[in-house]
């Protein structure tokens, strides 16, 4: 029964979670991210795990304006050197 089920899946199709890991910023969006020098320093010495996130944060926007937004944010972020607002604890 459990076999045929996953036989019948629809690979298509994707939990939110599975998509976490194949994130990659798009082409247009890391030209934007390499035109601020400092910036793009600090993302390449980012640890993959936190590049994954903050991809997928940017990458899983619905609207292209959304997504514009969060990239903003995360050059914004990454040239002052510390890590998205999202993903930075706050100190009690």
């Amino acid at each position: 029964m459990g076999l045929a089920a996953f036989e019948k899946r629809d690979e298509t199709k994707a939990y939110s979670f599975e998509n976490r890991t194949r994130a990659v910023l798009g082409a247009a969006e890391e030209a934007k991210l390499r035109r601020n020098k400092k910036a793009w320093a600090t993302w390449e010495s980012s640890p993959p795990g936190y590049k994954r996130v903050a991809s997928w944060w940017v990458m899983s926007a619905k609207k292209e304006e959304t997504r514009q937004r969060r990239l903003a944010s995360l050059i914004r972020d990454t040239a002052a050197g510390r890590k998205l607002g999202l993903l930075n604890p706050r100190k009690p």
